[in-house]
């Protein structure tokens, strides 16, 4: 069964909600600076993490809980376009929402949230990490090598594709980086192999507000077929902001000094609307207005506690549908990565694997994207309690970066 990795989506929508030239912090926060272009490419990021989102409920039409990282997605989709050139830079820059935002102004402001977020707010643990393993067989550009070094600070390594060995070095890394919350990410390497292009990230944020573990208790939460299940919820009452209307109610959920991460919750107004549904229609103009509009309220808040892993084994079907199918072909054009007399290079594998756990104390989550290159107005109502399927999203709010994004179904299953 395939797993989504919805994290990457929501961290670009806060672009459209906070100015990323943001000066009003505490001793807690630094400042982040973008690029004159930051917005637009920020702009571009959330476009293609609503995309995305869409494109895999279209292909996993299950009921199961799902989370993607459109920022990771997005960080290994931006290191390959380096890559990339004539009709396949276009497919990709097309997927990416690129138009008009040339590949400096892309690398300069990847470059800049990779430098800038882990050290936003001390109380948050955030990472970024990039890695570039290839055939020591075949030599990559040395342009290509120097551009994902400089701007995405990835580690470049050459390895032994005929050596079984290869395998667990490159699964080591990815555990070491995201915490051993994601243990591997490949299974196999073939000697055909020519590149794996991976990003790994890891949030450890606790909540501004954490909730009392005596507070906690068993209700139902009633899933999508109208059975409910017993599960344990958290309770608080808190002073946050939030926003209602009459298709959705919003609530914000601080992680550390507050100024920084924030989980947003979203539940359809209209019981009866599946969740899927619901999470196809929302769009990066309909949640920044949203935010623009949430009002400080005394709210109780009830939420259930979640743990899951959610994984696309390939990604290839989303991809294509955003535009890029022929970077998975051997019709592909990646003459900035190899030299085209050499080898023909194409996308083989995209893999994205996913891990969240909210409990009293805060958030952990971390994603990893793997690709592979071969060859050949309302009354705010009195309380907020999320009892049914819904959709979140982890957000960097200086920014407005999408970090995660999600759908709980069913808060049990794991």
């Amino acid at each position: 069964m395939k797993k989504i990795f919805l994290s990457t989506f929501f961290v670009t929508i806060v672009a459209f909600i906070t100015s990323c030239s943001k000066t009003n912090v505490n001793d807690h926060t630094q400042t982040i600076t973008l690029p004159a272009t930051g917005s637009s490419v920020i702009n571009a990021s959330n476009k293609f993490a609503f995309n995305f989102l869409k494109s895999t409920l279209q292909q996993d039409t299950t009921n199961s809980n799902k989370l993607i990282s459109p920022l990771s997605i997005y960080m290994a989709l931006s290191m390959v376009y380096n890559g990339a050139n004539n009709a396949t830079k276009d497919s990709m820059a097309k997927a990416l929402q690129l138009s008009g935002i040339d590949i400096n102004s892309l690398n300069e402001v990847c470059q800049s949230l990779i430098t800038q977020l882990p050290q936003e707010d001390n109380e948050v643990q955030f990472s970024i990490a990039n890695s570039i393993w290839y055939n020591k067989s075949f030599q990559p550009l040395d342009s290509f090598l120097n551009a994902t070094q400089n701007f995405y600070d990835a580690s470049v390594q050459p390895l032994d594709f005929n050596d079984p060995a290869s395998v667990n070095t490159i699964n080591n890394w990815v555990a070491q980086k995201t915490n051993n919350k994601i243990p591997t990410i490949i299974s196999t390497i073939s000697p055909d192999d020519l590149m794996y292009l991976i990003n790994a990230i890891y949030f450890n944020g606790a909540w501004k507000y954490a909730f009392e573990t005596s507070d906690t208790h068993n209700d139902n939460f009633y899933l999508s077929n109208g059975s409910a299940k017993s599960v344990s919820f958290m309770q608080q009452q808190v002073k946050t902001v939030m926003y209602y209307d009459s298709a959705f109610s919003l609530i914000e959920l601080p992680y550390g000094s507050g100024k920084s991460y924030s989980m947003y919750i979203m539940l359809p107004a209209n019981q009866q609307q599946p969740i899927s549904t619901f999470a196809s229609l929302m769009n990066e103009d309909i949640l920044s207005n949203a935010i623009s509009k949430m009002d400080s309220v005394n709210v109780q808040v009830d939420i259930p506690k979640w743990e899951y892993s959610y994984s696309i084994d390939n990604m290839q079907p989303e991809l294509s549908m955003l535009g890029m199918g022929i970077a998975f072909t051997p019709n592909a054009d990646f003459s900035k990565m190899y030299n085209p007399a050499q080898v023909q290079p194409y996308i083989t594998q995209a893999i994205h694997k996913t891990y969240i756990k909210v409990d009293e104390q805060g958030t952990t989550a971390a994603a990893v994207t793997s690709i592979g290159v071969s060859t050949t107005s309302v009354m705010l109502p009195p309380a907020f309690i999320a009892d049914r399927p819904f959709l979140y999203a982890i957000i960097e709010k200086q920014t407005g970066t999408v970090l995660f994004t999600g759908i709980v179904n069913d808060p049990s299953a794991n």
